[in-house]
């Protein structure tokens, strides 16, 4: 649970904080397209390498977004929770992937140290 607020406070600083210091063309051009989907996949990612079955921290990324869509931006940019949620679903499938490999490497480590002390 620690490490959910961890990162939802980090996306919450991204979505919120950030904006509030820049101008409104400068919001609405890099902050929608350049910060704030970096922000849901460093997010997305550190969490998934920490709980790599969080199917609903994207939910929860994307839930988040909603008031800042209405506060900062335009609410005809909808689609973008959509897409920051797939954002968010493909860092967390990167992770969970290489949480597999990782577990894999290491289950494999061990069979080969159990046959070297046969």
């Amino acid at each position: 649970m620690r490490e959910l607020i961890t990162y939802l406070v980090l996306a919450i600083v991204g979505f919120y904080v950030f904006p509030m210091f820049c101008e409104e063309d400068i919001v609405a051009q890099y902050f929608l397209t350049m910060v704030n989907p970096i922000i849901v996949f460093i997010c997305s990612y550190c969490y998934g390498s920490v709980r790599p079955y969080g199917w609903w921290f994207p939910l929860l990324i994307s839930a988040i977004f909603v008031p800042a869509l209405f506060i900062y931006y335009e609410a005809s940019l909808w689609y973008y929770v959509v897409g920051y949620a797939g954002i968010s679903i493909l860092a967390s499938a990167i992770s969970w992937f290489f949480f597999k490999k990782q577990k894999q490497a290491e289950v494999e480590e061990k069979a080969a140290q159990m046959r070297r002390k046969k």
